[in-house]
């Protein structure tokens, strides 16, 4: 599980270090730089799946293109390097990964306890270049061969026992680029928008409807697993059906009150854009997940119920999740959820973000057990205090 974004330089974030649980919400006021966090984190997948990109590719995130190096640079400074990393944790050992970059050329780094590789390349990186290093466990030593994301573990004396260390040494030093293939966005536009799907390739940042309703068709589990969320959720049923002989999967729910099915797509958009949020939290590839304002279309009676099977997926599923919200009700729901036990304090996290000038800020408010957060919900009590002030007439 990442444990830790550190972000400088990257739009209006000119230097932010982000601590990350199970469940970790950011809200504040629009424009405040609260999806930058999320965005950043998919800027360094896009470095550990495509290296060969321009520097100005990385900022194409698929839904949204950021606009290239220039116009997200803090300041649109280029003297500066954009600065990613992330820290996570292993079984045996803190680790992190992160890149300092400018238009031309990257500075990689990757620490596994206290082992550090380090590397500089050119922007586009074609992974033509072999960094060695020496590890050393106990008695025994190896040689290491990095390209900046993954690497091959070799023993300097080789015998059964040596070969076998090599390749758990390989598999915890490969953890890094792992840790971020693992991690998948689910944007605001999101949902479907037809009765029917044929099987489609999907990218390895699933966005479009076509893509994300294949890896529904094309898993033989995952529909029934949506449609245990969609009940507790909706009451509804979720299935597909595929007439015989055909090709073609018609996504269907179905309300328990009138036992009627009807096509998904003519169902309200907050079940369409749950079932879509679903697809993404389940997918077995995936361990962490990045959501911008779940409460997009739920009424509010709807967001607690959402809230209460997130809470339980994330911990069942094993699964973490880093979202942005606007909705007051979602934070009440996820406090409720700590205050009765079925959210572990240490498994939620609460940052308000706020934007002075050009910079923003990312502050932590403890959450305790008792529901209370450090400071209150302050962006929506300033809200609702200038309402109240305006009822009743007072300056």
């Amino acid at each position: 599980m990442i444990n830790k974004i550190t972000i400088k330089n990257f739009r209006s974030i000119e230097e932010a270090e982000v601590a990350l649980s199970r469940i970790t919400v950011l809200y504040g006021p629009t424009s405040s730089g609260k999806s930058s966090l999320l965005y950043a984190l998919m800027v360094l997948r896009n470095f550990v799946l495509e290296p060969s990109r321009q520097a100005d590719g990385l900022f194409d995130l698929k839904f949204i293109n950021l606009g290239g190096f220039e116009a997200c640079v803090f300041n649109h400074d280029l003297a500066k390097n954009v600065e990613i990393s992330v820290g996570y944790k292993n079984r045996t050992a803190g680790a992190s990964y992160g890149i300092s970059f400018s238009k031309t050329s990257c500075d990689i780094s990757q620490i596994l306890s206290s082992f550090q590789m380090t590397g500089k390349v050119s922007i586009p990186y074609p992974l033509n270049q072999t960094f060695p290093f020496t590890y050393k466990l106990d008695e025994d030593e190896y040689t290491v061969n990095w390209n900046g994301i993954t690497c091959s573990v070799a023993p300097t004396q080789p015998t059964t026992e040596t070969q076998h260390k090599a390749q758990q040494i390989a598999i915890l030093m490969n953890k890094s680029a792992e840790a971020l293939r693992a991690i998948d966005i689910s944007p605001p536009n999101r949902g479907f928008f037809k009765p029917s799907y044929t099987p489609a390739s999907a990218s390895p940042t699933p966005i479009t409807e076509d893509e994300v309703a294949s890896i529904i068709i094309n898993d033989p589990y995952l529909s029934g697993r949506i449609s245990t969320y969609v009940e507790e959720i909706f009451n509804r049923d979720y299935r597909i059906f595929t007439p015989s002989g055909t090709a073609t999967n018609f996504f269907q729910a179905t309300d328990k009150g009138s036992r009627i099915p009807t096509y998904l797509v003519n169902e309200g958009f907050g079940i369409n854009q749950v079932v879509y949020l679903l697809a993404k939290m389940l997918r077995v590839d995936v361990r962490t997940i990045l959501i911008e304002e779940p409460e997009v279309h739920l009424h509010p009676t709807v967001i607690r119920k959402f809230v209460k099977c997130l809470c339980s997926l994330v911990k069942e599923e094993e699964k973490q999740v880093l979202l942005v919200t606007h909705s007051e009700q979602f934070l009440l729901t996820l406090l409720t959820s700590v205050v009765n036990g079925t959210l572990a304090q240490d498994d939620f996290r609460c940052y308000l973000t706020t934007k002075e000038g050009r910079r923003t800020t990312i502050k932590e408010q403890k959450v305790h057990t008792n529901g209370q957060i450090e400071g209150g919900l302050e962006s929506f009590m300033e809200a609702e205090v200038e309402d109240i002030k305006k009822f009743l007439g007072v300056k």
